[in-house]
């Protein structure tokens, strides 16, 4: 990369990834060819699949185009999510993995793996059953078993084993990512008319679709760059519009975090899966790296699909409003979203009687108003301060 690349420039080799994500994954194949697994999001050890010698990929970038294939094999109340995933795959646009991990977080990712693979399967077809009560004190030795069961099947399948050692490296090189991404990401929260809402996200959801090693080296030019011009444009204005924090499972359509920065909104806190939950917390890097990988999944920020008792989401979400300076919350839900449905009254009502405004966007991959998100936006935004994008 050369010194002289803007802001602009280096946050558009994210989007360019996002929009063609198999081409970067099929260039990097072709010039070191090794099997590439993916995964849904994003509740699945990539560490394990690096330290493997594959390359993992998420499943992350959708064409809303393909979600009506699936519809012969799933129920159209199935979220748009896993139908426009097994829609791709049956149309072809992933003939070029090895293999796929589906991680078992739903009723809907538990019963599209059995059909997966009967319809469309790759060369290594696996789930990852995820304990649902994080909290039980089984849950942890559970995992570890877990793990352990699909590093062996890995192992199996590349036709090597895996090293703790060359676990604990693919983990430190993971945590580096994490690392500068959340570097980045509180320099949106900090200046977000330098980084913009899209702009994060986009970094963080292309982290899913290329090798670590590729993507540390573009992420940590562009915080050098915005570093830089941070120190020089420091103006009073560079915090204007109003925060708030998103919750929900993915940031699906894409448009929604450009229709956030055209509204004045600046997203300072999210727990979405192709968001912060993805970076939130690291891996330790030291003693048993199955052990490590266990208790950084058990503390993840919590999410309607696990319960976990000692960490309240309705608790955690009113902690990160005050900590972050947020003024209101978007529930970004999609539709027939079930675990984000059920929970999603009592957060509400919770929400209003801590004084903290909230508004709901449904939304569907493929068959969605950007006009009606669009309206439904603006007009919270409005709602919570319109001073803070129009002045006062």
């Amino acid at each position: 990369m050369t010194d002289h690349k803007t802001i602009k420039e280096l946050c558009a080799q994210f989007t360019r990834i996002i929009n063609e994500p198999n081409l970067e994954i099929q260039r990097v194949h072709a010039e070191k060819p090794a099997p590439i697994i993916g995964f849904l999001p994003t509740d699945v050890p990539e560490e394990l699949i690096h330290a493997s010698g594959a390359y993992p990929y998420g499943l992350v970038s959708y064409e809303g185009m393909w979600v009506n294939r699936a519809d012969a094999h799933l129920q159209t109340w199935a979220c748009s999510l896993a139908r426009c995933s097994f829609g791709m795959a049956l149309a072809g646009k992933f003939d070029y993995l090895s293999g796929l991990i589906i991680p078992h977080i739903c009723d809907t990712t538990r019963m599209i793996s059995g059909i997966w693979k009967q319809t469309r399967p790759y060369d290594f077809m696996e789930n990852f059953v995820l304990p649902r009560q994080v909290d039980r004190p089984s849950a942890r030795s559970y995992l570890i078993g877990e793990l352990g069961r699909l590093k062996a099947r890995l192992e199996s399948f590349m036709g090597r084993s895996i090293a703790d050692e060359e676990l604990q490296r693919s983990i430190s090189l993971y945590n580096k990512n994490r690392t500068m991404l959340r570097k980045l990401y509180q320099f949106h929260v900090r200046r977000p008319d330098l980084i913009s809402n899209l702009d994060v996200f986009n970094a963080i959801k292309s982290a899913m679709l290329i090798p670590k090693e590729l993507h540390n080296v573009m992420v940590s030019e562009l915080l050098r760059v915005v570093e830089q011009q941070t120190h020089e444009r420091n103006t009073d204005d560079a915090a204007r519009g109003v925060r708030v924090l998103v919750t929900g499972k993915v940031w699906e359509p894409p448009a929604i975090m450009e229709i956030l920065d055209e509204s004045g909104g600046v997203c300072v806190a999210d727990d979405l899966s192709t968001g912060y939950r993805y970076i939130a917390n690291d891996v330790t890097e030291n003693g048993n790296p199955l052990e490590a990988l266990a208790d950084h999944q058990l503390k993840r920020p919590p999410s309607p699909c696990f319960v976990n008792r000692g960490q309240d989401r309705l608790e955690y979400l009113v902690d990160k409003v005050k900590a972050s300076g947020a003024r209101g919350v978007i529930f970004l839900h999609l539709k027939f979203c079930e675990t984000e449905n059920y929970d999603y009254p009592l957060l509400r009502d919770a929400l209003f009687d801590a004084n903290i405004p909230n508004v709901r966007v449904e939304s569907e991959i493929g068959n969605v108003s950007h006009g009606q998100i669009s309206t439904r936006i603006q007009a919270f935004m409005e709602m919570l301060g319109g001073e803070e994008i129009y002045g006062s």
